[in-house]
């Protein structure tokens, strides 16, 4: 193609000497070659990429600026029930649950920095009017203008944590989780109610903050039981909302898939006469 474009100013050159003239077409040649050789490098990568998405398990999609999804995974299209023609036609955010549409907005805004997003969250309508959660790992071609995501569906994983939460808040016994170090990562509704704080404003603080820290997992408990990784019984005597409580106590290690202890619960039932 490139040297089309110049067979009218080799026209124009034909008064000059032949080794100039052919100089040129050396030149033109060259480039029409270099031309060539990206078309068919972009022809082959979109083959590649083409491939790729019709037979990767991960639900994958390519994002443009104006709001529209330009390419899809098979994966996303069976995930989300639509047809791939109604996802690439229709504004994402459509798609999007109201309630995540703003934390989604500041993703992308956290995209466009050429920051790496992973593990957001947020739920997408199905074609049966039904929402999936999907856990996103994204980047941003700020050259393209494009944004490259990848996510797992996370629905069956989060229903299961959630209905595990309400079987531990109707316990008669409270609960709580820690991380190394005494941040806490999770705990029941009744363990919240005795510290008088909402379970919301528990979850990511260390125990040591509140009042009642007696209650939590003390420096102490977790180094015996991360040491022994075994669980601890015992009695103990705590002041609860002005009112002396006894309690029958259990502090344990919780390992994770790699067998490392990486949280340590504790679990206390009150055992007033």
């Amino acid at each position: 193609m490139a040297f089309i474009v110049l067979i009218p100013a080799l026209s124009c050159l034909a008064i000059a000497t032949c080794h100039a003239s052919n100089l040129e077409s050396e030149k033109a040649l060259r480039e029409y070659q270099q031309l060539h050789t990206r078309v068919l490098e972009a022809e082959g990568s979109r083959i590649t990429l083409d491939r790729f998405f019709s037979i990767s398990s991960d639900l994958m999609a390519v994002a443009g600026k104006d709001g529209l999804l330009k390419k899809v995974s098979r994966s996303l299209v069976k995930s989300l029930g639509h047809s791939e023609k109604t996802l690439l036609s229709t504004p994402f955010v459509e798609f999007i649950h109201p309630d995540d549409r703003e934390a989604t907005r500041k993703n992308i805004e956290t995209l466009n920095m050429g920051i790496r997003s992973v593990g957001f969250e947020n739920r997408y309508r199905t074609a049966t009017g039904d929402y999936r959660t999907l856990s996103w790992s994204a980047a941003a071609d700020l050259e393209l203008g494009v944004r490259f995501a990848s996510a797992r569906d996370v629905t069956d994983e989060r229903n299961f944590q959630l209905r595990v939460q309400q079987v531990l808040d109707v316990a008669p016994f409270l609960l709580v989780v820690s991380e190394a170090g005494g941040v806490v990562t999770n705990c029941n509704a009744a363990f919240a109610g005795v510290v008088g704080v909402e379970r919301e404003c528990i979850v990511g603080q260390p125990g040591s903050h509140f009042k009642m820290s007696g209650l939590f997992v003390t420096p102490e408990q977790e180094r015996e039981v991360s040491t022994s990784r075994q669980a601890m019984t015992f009695s103990e005597v705590l002041m609860v909302q002005g009112r002396v409580h006894h309690y029958h106590s259990t502090v344990f290690p919780i390992q994770d898939q790699t067998g490392k202890i990486a949280w340590i619960g504790k679990v206390s039932l009150s055992s007033q006469p």
